[in-house]
């Protein structure tokens, strides 16, 4: 009966030697895989601006410019994306290439013609601007999002309007 008694105790002396090891191993566990939990969480969500649509800081500093709304206007025919300035240096020929024209990719296709759009060489820091495309076979709908495009940069789950 004493060699069934001593065997947990020996094993509670055991544990209380190596709590020193164990307990920080395990705290570093839990924080490590909370850590990782979280990042990958996080990575699934855009960052948000103020006003709830999806931020893109490698666009704002590339081309110097944010996309504050995407509306669909014209019974469903035209498409007004808006944009604020926040770079002018950087944003001085935003839109007036292929290179530099955002490209809307939405689940019915791709809309990437621009009919109309402010193209006046005095871009100001802080003023917002529009681009109007159309919206051809109504690909942009309302209450979906699109993927807005530059070059080789993405902006995702833009929310239309």
């Amino acid at each position: 009966m004493n060699q069934v008694l001593t065997a947990p105790r020996r094993l509670y002396q055991t544990m209380a030697q190596n709590s020193r090891v164990i307990l920080p191993a395990v705290a570093l566990f839990v924080v490590l895989m909370g850590a990782n939990l979280w990042r990958s969480y996080s990575a699934d969500r855009p960052l948000l601006g103020p006003n709830g649509v999806p931020l893109s800081p490698e666009i704002e500093e590339r081309f110097g410019v944010r996309f504050m709304g995407l509306h669909v206007l014209a019974r469903q025919g035209l498409v007004d994306l808006r944009y604020r300035v926040v770079d002018a240096g950087k944003a001085k020929n935003f839109g007036h290439y292929t290179e530099t024209s955002p490209l809307l990719i939405a689940d019915g296709g791709n809309v990437e013609v621009t009919i109309m759009g402010m193209h006046n060489h005095r871009v100001e820091a802080g003023r917002v601007y529009y681009i109007l495309y159309r919206n051809t076979g109504g690909v942009i709908r309302t209450g979906e999002t699109v993927t807005i495009q530059i070059g080789d940069l993405h902006l995702r789950e833009f929310p239309i309007q």
